[in-house]
């Protein structure tokens, strides 16, 4: 599926198809607000194990993590299972866990959560006086919520499925 909200008149084949909530609702997904920040990023408010959580959405992320410090306030246990992860400007450990999301009132059990130090990013985040994030969305969770993102009006339909059926 290819959506967008407008171009700028250069494209002359591309379809314009305007996202709205009903339709995309009435197809199956759930919307949920996303929040820009100055430095450009967007982040969205899922709550992990019942308590707030702010994601940076990544769409360049291969997986979907929660900061190491976080551990022990969302109730993340360690699971054992190490592999590492290289981002810009940073390589460190995973630590795989799992954790029940609450987006829009309904829950997501996921197993292929990873815990990670991202002290370097909300480091770069606090010179520019930005929002502090506790986990990234990688393409690992918008490819299995059949993720599209409206970028113009700050928002991002999913499907979710109930527990037991993704």
């Amino acid at each position: 599926m290819f959506a967008c909200s407008g171009h700028n008149g250069n494209e002359s084949n591309v379809p314009v198809v305007e996202l709205n909530d009903s339709a995309m609702v009435a197809n199956g997904y759930d919307v949920v607000e996303l929040h820009k920040m100055k430095t450009g990023h967007i982040t969205a408010t899922f709550k992990v194990n019942g308590k707030p959580c702010q994601f940076l959405v990544d769409t360049g992320g291969g997986g979907t993590l929660i900061d190491m410090s976080k551990k022990d306030k969302y109730g993340l246990e360690a699971l054992g299972i190490r592999d590492y992860a290289a981002g810009i400007g940073s390589v460190s450990s995973l630590v795989r866990t799992s954790a029940t999301l609450q987006i829009g009132g309904k829950d997501i059990k996921s197993e292929d959560l990873f815990l990670m130090d991202i002290s370097y990013i909300n480091a770069e985040f606090r010179k520019t006086k930005g929002r502090q994030v506790d986990g990234v969305l990688g393409t690992d969770f918008f490819e299995r919520h059949h993720t599209v993102i409206d970028y113009p009006h700050s928002k991002m339909y999913l499907v979710i499925e109930p527990d037991g059926e993704e």
